[in-house]
């Protein structure tokens, strides 16, 4: 047997395996307990890396503070070096 014939047989093996044995691992809603509120929202930290974004972010970072969460939330911006004067 050829090497791409032993991938696809351990391909195809594996995709078998996560099917049958472990079933609809997809389905994160027969995992998940579903809540409507929860007692006290986590606190969520946005961290967005930008590297010569200064023509993207007017747009892109009003709509990050927009966004409507119960919680606390934090935005934080990451200028990892930019050349066009993203900072």
């Amino acid at each position: 047997m050829s090497a791409i014939a032993w991938t696809a047989a351990g391909s195809l093996a594996a995709w078998l395996w996560l099917l049958l044995c472990q079933g609809f691992f997809w389905r994160t809603d027969v995992r998940l307990p579903r809540r409507t509120q929860p007692e006290q929202w986590p606190s969520v930290c946005v961290v967005v890396p930008a590297r010569d974004e200064a023509a993207v972010l007017p747009a892109s970072l009003p709509s990050l503070l927009a966004q409507d969460y119960p919680g606390r939330a934090e935005i934080f911006l990451i200028d990892d070096g930019s050349s066009d004067g993203t900072g």
